[in-house]
């Protein structure tokens, strides 16, 4: 009995807060129409597929192998013609110091004759390297479209006269790429920006709403209540919790049908994970209203937490490439863990095998996290 009048008393405070929630569109906003404008804009903002890179080109040999290299550079749209042109290697450099062109292409004389006798023919490729990721990646193109166009005039020739194969060395390199068959960096992007919204929905929303009621003086009047420390702490966060669930799953719905992500994996999966990292954000929202006298401490509060969560997570950047230092400080960020859950369920259909090396670490944090935060808020309400 005594059980079933506790559930009984939280159930009535439980529809207290849906109703304020209710009531008050612009956390209704926050809540669902922010995380999908945010979701449109990262979305398509965030892109690093390696597009519109200006190539200026100059084609000394001008025979049809030179010409045939020339076009093949521009038979897609990672290379665009640059915005001038150089009749000279100076020129080209111009073109470069002046922003006017990203990469430059020398074709010297006697490509073609170098390449019809067997022997090397060199191409001269400069970058700018302002960007490195973007500048390693379109050196890479350029090198790979080069090597391409010497095969098939290498072909060609082997065709044409035979003995000229024992002088050539041609290399046929096979890749397939897994998990994200055209390279869509949206498909890597949006399961993090997911992670994103649920952290700034769950973690954000619960600290300022229990702040709120500090402020508003509702706080003190519900303690005097018969409701136990307890009930208030479930009252205040099963709301939240299910928010959270209806708002990433509308956000991972649009991202699905929208964008065209694919959902490779388990639901329940993905539902328990994100439970999991729950206890992480709500622990993380309630030790900030505990801490915490106004809702814009609290805001500034998860705020900063968050910042430093996202850009240790392998958000933006992969953990392996950052310093010693802070590649170590990762592993005491929860938002890592379910990073790397989340792509794994989207794109590879991870199982529980797979994620429970992130998942562990993730329980244990929230856990600790969570236990903290209720039982400092238990004391704050006795």
């Amino acid at each position: 009995m005594k059980l079933l009048a506790w559930f009984h008393g939280v159930r009535y405070l439980v529809q207290k807060e849906f109703r304020q929630i209710l009531r008050d569109r612009a956390m209704l906003r926050i809540m669902f129409l922010a995380p999908i404008i945010q979701l449109f804009i990262l979305s398509y903002a965030i892109n690093t597929d390696l597009k519109n890179i200006r190539m200026a080109i100059l084609d000394q040999d001008n025979s049809v192998e030179s010409r045939r290299l020339s076009e093949s550079f521009f038979q897609n749209d990672i290379f665009v013609p640059a915005e001038g042109t150089a009749t000279s290697p100076a020129e080209m450099l111009e073109l470069l110091q002046r922003s006017k062109a990203d990469l430059t292409v020398w074709i010297p004389v006697n490509y073609a004759k170098d390449i019809a006798a067997g022997q090397q023919a060199t191409i001269s490729i400069t970058v700018n390297g302002q960007n490195s990721s973007t500048a390693a990646r379109a050196q890479g193109y350029a090198e790979a479209i080069v090597r391409q166009q010497a095969g098939r005039i290498f072909d060609d020739l082997g065709l044409k006269n035979p003995g000229m194969k024992n002088r050539m060395h041609n290399i046929v390199a096979a890749t397939r790429f897994f998990y994200n068959p055209e390279l869509e960096s949206r498909w890597y992007m949006i399961p993090a920006i997911l992670v994103q919204l649920l952290t700034m929905i769950s973690a954000v929303l619960t600290g300022m709403a229990v702040v709120r009621e500090k402020e508003a003086g509702t706080l003190e009047q519900l303690m005097v209540t018969p409701l136990k420390p307890g009930q208030i702490i479930a009252g205040k966060i099963i709301p939240f919790t299910l928010m959270s669930y209806v708002a990433f799953g509308f956000a991972a719905t649009v991202a699905v049908l929208s964008f065209g992500v694919p959902l490779v994996g388990s639901i329940p999966l993905l539902m328990l994970c994100v439970l999991a990292y729950l206890l992480v954000t709500l622990g993380i929202g309630l030790l900030a209203s505990e801490v915490s006298s106004t809702q814009q401490q609290a805001m500034f509060t998860v705020f900063f937490i968050i910042m430093f969560g996202i850009m240790t997570s392998g958000f933006f950047y992969p953990i392996e490439n950052m310093p010693i230092t802070i590649y170590y400080l990762t592993y005491l960020n929860p938002m890592r863990y379910i990073m790397a859950i989340n792509r794994g369920i989207f794109l590879k259909g991870s199982d529980l095998s797979d994620v429970w090396q992130n998942l562990w670490p993730l329980f244990v944090m929230g856990t600790v996290l969570f236990t903290t935060a209720v039982l400092r808020m238990r004391r704050a309400l006795e």
